[in-house]
């Protein structure tokens, strides 16, 4: 992985060029009504004229068009839209796992990768730190803010249940419509949560995830007799790993397919990644790969 601390990151997402874009195609490819306006005194692309009304500001009347007939017409223009991005990152005890880097640092640098790709697509951007006991939120105004909430989010030491149906309760109360990109392994996630997200989907949201695991997750390499400890609640387990691990691969394998069948229902985008590779490809394989 090319990524190996937070300066690393800033530079490689300094090197993906238009990437930025595809957030702004998507945000351009949403109803109009799932934002707020930005710039309606007369900012955005001209639709068509039409007749003024009372309550029309007097700078949107055409008075070239006007002349040319017996009516007052003011400029309809659409509305240039504005979206903002949530990156919900998971700081329950499960992501505290993995070597040399952990979930949760791993977590964090793919929150600052699609927020870094929101402003830069001159969108907000907000980090959530959530589903564990640490929370944390943090509106990144500025690009040059990146490594300030870098440092902020990995100074929280992830801890407690997951509890991410909790974390999903804010979005679903705010008046507008956003993005949500939820970076978390989904360990102890239920029904009530894809629910929730078909309901966001529902509401006219973005919704997607980035589910992160740890590389020795994925291989299960280890050996010999090994104490198992549970990081959320379970009791502590030893037993022959290697007598273990063509079960545990197969159960991975069980859970990741119906984490993508429940995700595909609520019409929500799952990406899978890990540790070891850098932490801009899951990014750039969400916004590449949206339906815009």
């Amino acid at each position: 992985m090319s990524v190996r601390s937070t300066q690393g990151l800033i530079e490689e997402l300094s090197r993906l060029g238009r990437l930025h874009v595809q957030v702004r195609r998507l945000i351009e490819s949403m109803p109009l009504g799932a934002h707020a306006a930005r710039g309606t005194q007369g900012g955005g692309d001209f639709v068509e004229h039409r007749v003024f009304r009372t309550g029309d500001e007097p700078a949107r009347v055409d008075w070239r068009a006007s002349a040319r007939g017996a009516r007052v017409l003011v400029r309809e223009q659409r509305a240039e839209r504005r979206l903002t991005v949530h990156a919900l990152i998971d700081t329950s005890a499960s992501m505290s796992t993995g070597e040399p880097v952990t979930k949760w640092r791993y977590g964090c640098w793919l929150g600052l990768a699609g927020a870094y790709c929101a402003r830069r697509g001159g969108d907000a951007a907000e980090l959530h730190g959530v589903a564990g006991d640490p929370t944390a939120q943090l509106r990144l105004r500025r690009i040059a803010e990146l490594d300030v909430a870098a440092q902020t989010f990995e100074r929280l030491q992830p801890a407690g249940q997951t509890d991410l149906c909790a974390a999903l309760k804010p979005l679903a109360e705010r008046p507008e419509r956003g993005m949500a990109i939820i970076v978390s392994d989904l360990l102890s996630v239920d029904g009530v949560f894809w629910k929730q997200l078909a309901e966001l989907r529902s509401r006219g949201w973005h919704v997607s995830i980035l589910r992160v695991l740890a590389q020795d997750e994925l291989s299960f390499d280890h050996t010999g007799p090994v104490r198992f400890t549970g990081l959320e609640g379970e009791e502590p387990l030893i037993a022959d790993a290697g007598a273990l691990r063509q079960a545990y691969l197969q159960e991975v394998e069980y859970f990741d397919e119906e984490c993508i069948t429940q995700a595909a229902s609520a019409g929500v985008r799952l990406i899978r990644c890990h540790t070891g590779q850098s932490p801009v490809e899951p990014i750039r394989t969400l916004l590449e790969g949206a339906n815009l």
